[in-house]
């Protein structure tokens, strides 16, 4: 098992590709009323209807980069808009981010986009941008002036919701005295703020057991993740109750690691969070072991992102009037396996999430 990697394991399973596919051909769809939607945003005429955009992803190998794009571009095909945008790779590096966007400072862009940013050692270059007066919107990379905003999903929420729903699941298995094992990624400030409102969350549970921790880097973290759980079933006698991941990726690898050990849903459950279309895929699998996860609308991130953009620099409105707060939280609905899985066609990200549904039975009972 120890020879499988991410892309091996995605190509070869069929699932996988249709939840790729589903990315590909179902977001169009799910996106073709972008521009209805936005609208009622201001009916000015553009001053300025051909733009010149640094689009700038950390890391575009990552789905979330990816998707995020994609909802950027069906946008503006939407809108009818055909800006010169400029889409750099960061490639993972900070430095190299830092220089791209000192680098669209210098061409005099119209707009900056950030995607998925390590911005703190960046502030250099965040000046810079302040300094020539470039309206700056960032995807999920934290908030840092000049920033017009950062739009994102709460991840102190997602990580409460993934780790409480871990700890009610082993207690309604009747599991008092849980071990459980950790996949840590202090890389991104998102799914360090999941980590460390999840030590919170156990902080409150003594009775559970984290038997052992991995703190994984972007790269090669599909094979980390695969060979740590590995490790771990073999140390600890295959006696792990659940596995919490900080994104989906890893946790389909956990998963991968605890079916070939021949556990079951039944045995382990794993957690995570993003609502990568391949692995909520995965999920309807009776015995597949991830069984929850946080579903973050990437796409209409880089929809909203373009949106801002064009409303203040295509149409001249102010920006504060447009972004009324520097953090944009998007709803991610909680998707939990056999409950709410989202119907075929349907974006993760477009279900209902799993505690609305009982709001809504309450509500349809009591207007009953």
């Amino acid at each position: 098992m120890t020879g499988i990697t991410r892309r091996k394991f995605l190509q070869s399973s069929a699932v996988g590709a249709a939840g790729l596919g589903l990315m590909g051909t179902n977001i169009n769809r799910s996106l073709a009323s972008i521009k209805r939607n936005f609208s009622h945003v201001s009916s000015l005429p553009r001053r300025q209807s051909s733009l010149t955009v640094a689009h700038i992803a950390q890391q575009m190998s990552a789905q979330s980069d990816q998707r995020t794009l994609k909802g950027w571009e069906d946008w503006l095909a939407a809108a009818g808009l055909s800006w010169d945008v400029t889409v750099s790779n960061a490639e993972g590096s900070p430095e190299t981010l830092s220089a791209m966007i000192e680098d669209a400072v210098s061409r005099k862009v119209d707009a900056i986009v950030v995607t998925f940013g390590t911005l703190t050692a960046a502030q250099g270059a965040l000046q810079s941008v302040a300094a020539a007066g470039i309206p700056l919107i960032t995807v999920d990379s934290g908030y840092y002036p000049p920033a017009l905003c950062d739009i994102a999903s709460n991840n102190y929420t997602m990580g409460a919701q993934m780790t409480s729903y871990m700890v009610q699941s082993l207690l309604g298995a009747g599991k008092t005295e849980p071990n459980i094992c950790t996949i840590t990624a202090n890389f991104h400030h998102g799914t360090r703020k999941r980590g460390k409102v999840r030590d919170a969350v156990l902080s409150e549970n003594e009775n559970i057991k984290v038997a052992g921790d991995q703190v994984i880097q972007y790269d090669g973290f599909f094979e980390t993740t695969l060979n740590t759980v590995n490790d771990w079933l073999n140390r600890f006698g295959g006696e792990i109750d659940a596995i919490w991941c900080p994104w989906d990726e890893p946790a389909m690898a956990a998963s991968q690691a605890l079916l070939s050990f021949g556990k079951t849903v039944k045995d382990t459950i794993v957690v995570a969070a993003d609502g990568h279309p391949p692995a909520v895929e995965l999920m309807a699998d009776a015995d597949y072991t991830m069984v929850a996860t946080c579903a973050q609308a990437f796409e209409l991130w880089g929809a909203l992102a373009a949106s801002f953009i064009d409303e203040i620099v295509g149409k001249g409105r102010p920006a504060a009037e447009v972004v009324p707060v520097p953090q944009i939280d998007f709803p991610a609905p909680f998707i939990v396996k056999g409950v709410n899985l989202p119907e075929t066609g349907k974006m993760p990200w477009d279900t209902v999430d799993f505690y609305t549904q009982f709001m809504n039975q309450a509500k349809g009972q009591v207007g009953a």
